[in-house]
């Protein structure tokens, strides 16, 4: 088996300054890029951002024909995500993939040609394109599922491409595999593997070492089917040693993933065992503790409230 190689990283650090929907300026965040294999790179926030940053992180795959990007970060980055690609190469972007539909990893796709293929999962395009956007749940207080930027003249950016459990795009070392195992994060969370690269963009279905944010107010997520999507994720997924996650600023490994799902599914296994015996959502947060071989993942009191408080709800 070949082994991962993490290559060099190296930091952009971004001083120029930029304009959202003509409001104020503000200072951008500083982006990474992370060399991952020949041709595939994850472009993050770099180590000293501090909370959202830029987004999500955004995978950069240079094919003979064009380049493949996997999430285009917040409103306002496109060019970031450009002049990154051309300190790489001079061919095209051809091919936009979404993990999902949320704001912070869709939110520059109309600053791109309308030209590029868009890829999501059919419920991602559900959201999209959706009539109304009144949620307030994304940025600057518009929809969380980014669906107003596709509005007016800039429907054509929906994309027209979709599939409904598994795609293969390209052949041969260019091969890129797209897996959805449904609900989790949201409905709508596709798992993009790069074959030849051994490595996988997993979205916010692995955002980072921690518990998850589960929309399913929003976007038909759910913490009971979130468990269960990464476990079939890890038996049905092989050849896979490097993860670009989430959001998270350094890259990992398939054994961090696997360690993600018995994380995550350890807590909605004694969740739903106290429940079932009587106890409130409170006593199943006050008597959970995280297992000692899962130490190195953040469990904050926000975030296991919230979880724990779903699966009371059945959701």
């Amino acid at each position: 088996m070949r082994r991962p190689i993490f290559l060099s990283i190296v930091t952009i650090i971004s001083v120029s300054l930029m304009v959202v929907s003509n409001e104020a300026r503000q200072s951008r965040a500083s982006l990474a890029l992370h060399q991952v294999d020949e041709n595939l790179y994850m472009l993050a926030n770099a180590p000293s951002v501090q909370g959202m940053g830029g987004g999500g992180n955004t995978a950069i795959f240079v094919t003979s024909s064009g380049v493949v990007l996997v999430d285009t970060k917040i409103s306002g980055y496109g060019a970031d995500i450009l002049e990154q690609v051309r300190g790489i190469t001079d061919l095209p972007i051809s091919t936009i993939i979404n993990t999902h539909t949320h704001w912070d990893h869709s939110g520059s796709n109309v600053e791109f040609s309308d030209s590029v293929n868009f890829i999501v999962h059919e419920n991602t395009l559900s959201h999209m394109s959706r009539p109304t956007c009144n949620d307030g749940a994304g940025y600057r207080g518009g929809s969380i599922t980014n669906c107003e930027s596709f509005k007016g003249d800039n429907s054509k950016y929906l994309p027209k491409t979709t599939f409904s459990t598994r795609t293969s795009l390209f052949s041969g070392i260019e091969q890129v595999d797209l897996y959805y195992f449904g609900r989790g994060h949201t409905d709508g969370d596709t798992f993009v593997v790069f074959k030849e690269a051994r490595a996988m963009h997993t979205g916010d279905m692995f955002a980072r070492r921690g518990l998850p944010y589960l929309d399913v107010d929003n976007t038909n997520g759910s913490a009971i089917e979130f468990g269960l999507t990464l476990e079939k994720a890890v038996a049905g997924i092989a050849g896979v040693d490097i993860i670009i996650p989430g959001h998270d600023n350094i890259l990992r490994t398939w054994d961090d993933f696997v360690n993600y799902s018995g994380f995550y599914n350890d807590l909605l296994t004694k969740a739903q065992t106290g429940l079932a015996a009587g106890q409130s959502p409170e006593e199943v947060i006050e008597a959970y503790t995280v297992p000692q071989r899962y130490s190195d993942f953040e469990v904050t009191e926000q975030r296991l409230a919230a979880t724990v408080q779903h699966i009371s709800d059945g959701r």
